[in-house]
């Protein structure tokens, strides 16, 4: 069959193919199955879950596929898949033990899930605080929510929320998490409401690798609406993976000449896919449409600058103020970025 939208698998190995295949007509899902890497190409957009056979893993990531959600290595050599995860930012099922994890991503669709991420411009201009914003304003609508951070020189975004004395795992204690994981809520801080990944602090502040971001990733999107990742300024090599796989990504910038320009710089190395500006003004400053068309890409809103965040944040109080002009302004951010996010696939 071929359909676009559904189950596309890339192998030309019949042991895979019956395995896959099987799997599907339990659940009465129709499989496209396609032998070759430049076949995979023409689908690897369209897709809603695609299926890379370890026998043609090598093929398909030389071809160079565009980064996207949704991709998973199967075969019946975990070590020849495990090769082939970071190229692909793909997770591993390993057959035949693998069948009732390889049932679940099948049957799931996680279309309706979405992971924004958020990037300052320039230093000190609020990228984190940001984040929170659009987390927190995510609950009060209703929506799951985890917030990741990825930032290794911001201290710990539980700091901003709050709560750095909230029981919980942080980076540190996931840092040998590996291709397929469990649920993790259970062991995260959960903090009004958001699930929470932090980043660890002195002698704890150990960073996460490549793949330990991988993979809780992928666990926090199977059980999350929204996932929001906190990616720095100059995001870490472990992060920019996760970055490159987002639906989404809000860009930070300062309404100054010297913070346009150091936007400028971030936003070209980020590329210009699903890429957004939110500008944070300033009084007497240029109106955020200035600042897009200068930096050339879309606004998608402006936040006011407010002294309170600071010294909420000192408090240990979230930020924004559920009534204040800053708290609405991330309102509508969150309804733009929600509809851009919404339209990638």
């Amino acid at each position: 069959m071929d359909s676009d939208g559904d189950v596309v698998l890339v192998t030309a190995e019949a042991r895979v193919r019956d395995a896959v295949e099987s799997t599907a007509a339990a659940l009465g899902l129709p499989v496209s199955t396609i032998a070759t890497a430049e076949g995979a190409l023409q689908r690897w957009a369209s897709a809603r879950v695609v299926l890379v056979g370890g026998d043609l893993a090598a093929a398909v990531a030389s071809s160079g596929p565009p980064a996207r959600r949704h991709v998973h290595l199967v075969g019946f050599d975990a070590a020849e898949l495990g090769t082939w995860s970071m190229p692909l930012g793909a997770e591993v099922i390993p057959l035949p033990q693998g069948v009732a994890w390889l049932t679940g991503v099948l049957a799931t669709d996680e279309r309706d899930s979405r992971r924004v991420a958020v990037v300052g411009g320039s230093g000190g201009v609020g990228a984190s605080t940001l984040a929170a914003g659009l987390a927190l304003a995510a609950v009060r609508r209703g929506q799951s929510c985890a917030l990741v951070d990825l930032d290794p020189l911001g201290g710990g975004i539980d700091l901003l929320l709050g709560a750095e004395r909230t029981p919980g795992w942080r980076w540190p204690r996931l840092v040998g998490a590996r291709g397929e994981v469990g649920d993790v809520r259970g062991v995260l801080p959960r903090v009004h409401g958001v699930t929470v990944v932090a980043m660890g602090r002195g002698a704890d502040a150990v960073g996460p690798t490549a793949e330990a971001v991988h993979a809780v990733m992928g666990s926090l999107t199977r059980h999350h609406e929204l996932v929001l990742v906190d990616g720095g300024r100059t995001p870490a090599a472990s992060a920019r993976q996760a970055l490159r796989a987002v639906d989404a990504t809000v860009v930070l910038s300062g309404a100054g000449v010297r913070d346009v320009a150091a936007t400028a710089r971030v936003a070209d190395g980020l590329g210009p896919a699903g890429l957004g500006l939110v500008v944070r003004g300033t009084r007497g400053g240029p109106p955020g449409g200035v600042v897009a068309d200068a930096l050339g890409l879309p606004l998608w809103g402006e936040v006011p600058a407010d002294r309170r965040l600071a010294a909420d944040a000192e408090a240990g109080e979230p930020p924004g103020r559920p009534r204040s002009a800053w708290a609405r302004a991330v309102e509508r951010v969150l309804t733009r970025v929600g509809a851009e996010a919404g339209d990638v696939d």
